[in-house]
């Protein structure tokens, strides 16, 4: 009889413990997929004579925050931004018309804010490789500067940048294709890119070399922005870890931050999305970029 009125009192508390956990679990699903936070990030270096400030977004596969992204492109616009940097897959590789015009108006509006410059990930790769070839046409239609293996030479607020993009495992490209012809030119894209006195800013998608495998005592550019590892997608609160990040696996030992070596600094962001799995713990992230000149 005992046991009975035990278990009678007992379950409404389990009922009440298990509500209360789903519905803290759904409060903070929400939040690490719908609730944008800001990021920043100084960066010092003689190179630098006045401040320059990035908007960094990456991983944004095809999401909109509020409608057509008015939520980011508010978040953007108050930064006041000299340069925004796309740094690959804002697209998926499947998307369909819709999200192709929903993502470049996106970036027609960005660029209204401030000069946007775009750097390819996996997923446009993929899409002009095997879909879409007019994909970066319609991108540079849109306002953007598109930088596939490419960079250009530019002031900004009389600071000379060298700018460039490239979307796999930098300084690696066997990684990425056996076409000699590609390699070539990933190989001259590389060695042209380092040739100079400007500061070097580089939109590399992929941050493996830099953040796993210690490219930044090896390889000298300035400033390295990259995303991909979607902050590990499921991060483990107050332990900074995330749980997976593509070409890693299970527990990358980097995710999230900024990394320098004596060569280069590498920022890398969680991103904005997850390629269509949900985050957790893992809010979507503007990383904001403040190059200032070195005391």
């Amino acid at each position: 009889m005992k046991q009975k009125q035990e278990r009678r009192r007992t379950l409404p508390l389990i009922c009440l413990i298990l509500t209360v956990l789903l519905a803290l679990t759904g409060v903070e699903l929400y939040r690490s997929n719908y609730t944008l936070t800001v990021s920043r990030y100084t960066v010092c270096s003689e190179k630098v004579t006045g401040a320059v400030c990035v908007v960094l977004l990456t991983d944004l596969h095809g999401r909109e925050f509020g409608k057509d992204n008015r939520q980011l492109l508010e978040k953007i616009a108050a930064e006041k931004p000299d340069l925004i940097a796309l740094a690959g897959d804002i697209f998926n590789h499947d998307a369909d018309a819709d999200e192709i015009d929903r993502m470049c108006s996106f970036i027609q509006r960005a660029a209204e804010i401030a000069p946007v410059y775009f750097g390819m990930g996996n997923h446009e790769a993929e899409r002009v490789a095997t879909y879409d070839g007019d994909l970066l046409e319609r991108i540079r239609q849109s306002g953007a500067v598109v930088l596939d293996a490419e960079y250009l030479d530019l002031e900004v607020d009389g600071t000379p940048v060298r700018l460039g993009g490239y979307m796999g495992h930098y300084r690696t490209p066997h990684l990425n294709t056996d076409d000699p012809v590609l390699m070539d030119k990933y190989n001259r894209f590389f060695d042209d890119f380092e040739d100079t006195d400007r500061f070097k800013l580089l939109l590399n998608h992929v941050p493996t070399n830099w953040v796993d495998w210690d490219y930044t005592d090896k390889y000298p550019v300035d400033l390295v922005l990259s995303g991909h590892y979607h902050g590990g997608l499921i991060r483990i609160p107050f332990l900074e870890q995330g749980l997976i990040a593509p070409y890693v696996g299970l527990f990358p030992p980097h995710t999230k931050g900024m990394f320098s070596g004596s060569q280069a600094t590498c920022i890398l962001t969680t991103g904005l999305a997850g390629s269509r799995l949900p985050r957790f713990f893992n809010p979507p992230e503007i990383a904001v970029v403040d190059i200032l000149p070195a005391a």
